[in-house]
């Protein structure tokens, strides 16, 4: 969809990474600097606000204006230091039908100006195990060490 928060931000940097004979479609990582503090807060407002409505109507649409089903998956319970609950979202779903029928598992991070985001996509109907969604947990208390030490200034 639309996020009118993208008009805050100053920097943004996105590293994808695809191998052949990988179990997954991409791993992304992405780094943004909003333009304040408050163009950071909004930002996850919005996001968590479009995450919602994607639940309640089991999909959202794309910036073309296409329709696409989302179907919610369980996000075990980890141990992994990440940023705290109100600048924090994990996100775990299935995504489309069909040919595009992709698992997404995301988790999105802010601090202050600063936003850093995790995302491993999956294809077709092959599921994450829980062991693999941990191990990419700690990948993202990995980058949310950075993002604290970032955002004080070190």
């Amino acid at each position: 969809g639309v996020f009118e928060s993208e008009l805050g931000r100053k920097e943004r940097r996105q590293v994808m990474a695809m191998k052949s004979g990988s179990p997954y479609i991409f791993l992304s990582t992405e780094t943004v600097r909003y333009r304040s503090k408050a163009a950071g807060e909004a930002a996850i407002k919005e996001l968590k606000e479009k995450w919602r409505d994607c639940n309640r109507n089991g999909g959202g649409t794309e910036k073309s204006g296409t329709f696409v089903k989302y179907s919610f998956q369980e996000v075990p319970v980890s141990s992994a230091e990440l940023v705290s609950e109100e600048s924090l979202l994990v996100a775990h779903a299935v995504i489309g039908e069909g040919d595009s029928l992709r698992t997404l598992f995301a988790i999105y991070q802010f601090n202050g100006e600063l936003f850093t985001g995790l995302y491993v996509v999956r294809e077709g109907k092959t599921q994450f195990t829980k062991a693999e969604l941990l191990r990419w947990f700690d990948v993202a208390s990995e980058l949310a060490t950075r993002l604290k030490s970032s955002a004080s200034g070190a």
